[in-house]
């Protein structure tokens, strides 16, 4: 897969612009694309992606799905945004006031201020930097560039639906002015059909003094889809940024989660749940760097997995000389509920001064016989008991939801995909 040309020569953008794709081309040629040998990727094989989809893996190809084959989060009232196969929608658009929003595909027609390179950096020295990331820096045709004003805050989330089947490039920008409030759903989606495909994926967001974002990253796509994401958050000087990320769907799946907290007073909650099941592989690498002193980090991912599933979790926090007063803690647990599935899991700290607060912690393991017996003590089945510790144990990850809706969303829809789960009724009152 490494060693193969990519062509940038049909794609849009000014002369500017396609400076920039050659050179991500060439980082491409150059590095090529991670594996095993790579530290960051040494359990998670890409080989697979090359041998579904052949050679030419990168190659856009057309979604078999529509606008109409996805009727979204039930009840939901948001603003939403509809991509299908990596191509913007506007027709099946809502834009908010307050919000300058644009797709990448029409900044690129007109760009007249050279807004757009900002989207296109590509740092070889930035953390979890790979192959994938000068692949999308090169070949990205459309995705979405926002701006929230100055003290806007948004009255309903921003929902960015990504529909398909397909293989597509995406290059998100998303920008928080002073004081700014909003709510954004990344939700991947795509069916279960013959077709299969790639979505390649970069979210750069930015955080203005003061700013609060609140981020749902619900990665649901087909059984035969590929997802490879990344999202790179910087934040200025008391602003808060929360994430939840899901991953239930796709053949493999990898996400790189990357935060800077760049100035004093800054503040991320990282939140995941990995529900797994068949071959399934799921690959999450988070980093946070605390770049500025009063700064504080939170971090809790959740596993369960099934059959043969494989899970990757990796979560380094980073704690630069002269941020002192930092607060960070880590915690990630595993529920293996069959003996061929399998998880990697390696907690990082890096410090470099002593005035901090800081704590990582990891659990593996099956359900436990003790809770299961005091279960059945009570008048619970065996297979009740274990219905309800699972999803105890996943949905502890859950509750700091601001949204019931969205929780029980993604309950319905992780735990359906579990042997005898399927009937979660008595769980979600």
């Amino acid at each position: 897969m490494s060693d193969m040309a990519l062509n940038t020569a049909a794609l849009p953008g000014d002369a500017g612009v396609q400076t920039l794709r050659a050179q991500a081309a060439e980082v491409f040629a150059r590095t090529g694309l991670p594996g095993r040998r790579d530290e960051d990727w040494k359990y998670t094989d890409i080989s697979r992606i090359s041998a579904t989809l052949g050679e030419a893996w990168w190659s856009p190809t057309p979604s078999e799905l529509s606008e109409t084959d996805f009727s979204g989060i039930e009840g939901l009232d948001a603003y939403r945004i509809v991509f299908v196969g990596g191509e913007f929608l506007p027709e099946q658009s809502d834009i908010p006031e307050g919000v300058t929003l644009q797709s990448l595909s029409a900044l690129l027609a007109d760009d007249a201020d050279e807004r757009s390179h900002c989207l296109f950096r590509l740092d070889e020295s930035a953390p979890l930097f790979n192959g994938f990331l000068a692949a999308n820096s090169a070949l990205a045709s459309d995705g979405l560039c926002a701006c929230i004003g100055a003290n806007v805050k948004l009255d309903k989330p921003l929902y960015m639906v990504h529909i398909g089947n397909s293989t597509s490039h995406i290059l998100n920008g998303l920008m928080l002015g002073q004081g700014a409030e909003a709510t954004l759903i990344e939700h991947f989606v795509g069916g279960d059909s013959n077709s299969a495909g790639l979505n390649n994926i970069a979210t750069y967001l930015r955080l203005g003094e003061n700013a609060g974002l609140t981020h749902y990253r619900l990665q649901m796509e087909g059984t035969k889809q590929f997802h490879i994401g990344r999202v790179e958050v910087k934040q200025a000087s008391n602003s808060r940024y929360t994430l939840h990320a899901v991953e239930i769907g796709a053949s493999l799946s990898r996400a790189d989660i990357v935060v800077n907290l760049a100035e004093t007073g800054a503040s991320c909650d990282l939140n995941g749940l990995f529900v797994a099941s068949g071959r399934q592989h799921i690959d999450h690498h988070t980093r946070i760097d605390h770049n500025a002193p009063y700064c504080r980090s939170r971090e809790s991912y959740r596993t369960v997995l099934d059959g043969r599933a494989h899970a990757v979790f990796n979560g380094k926090i980073v704690v630069a000389e002269g941020a002192v007063k930092t607060d960070s803690a880590q915690s990630n647990g595993n529920l293996l509920l069959s003996r061929n599935a399998e998880i990697d899991t390696k907690p990082e700290l890096e410090i470099y001064n002593d005035d901090v607060k800081c704590a990582h912690g990891v659990t593996v393991g099956q359900l436990d016989e003790d809770q299961l017996f005091y279960l059945k003590s009570r008048g619970l089945s065996e297979e009740e008991a274990r219905q309800l510790l699972t999803f105890a144990f996943a949905d502890e990850v859950l509750v700091g939801m601001d949204s019931k809706l969205i929780r029980r969303f993604i309950e319905q829809a992780a735990f359906s995909k579990l042997p005898n789960m399927s009937d979660l009724e008595g769980f979600l009152e």
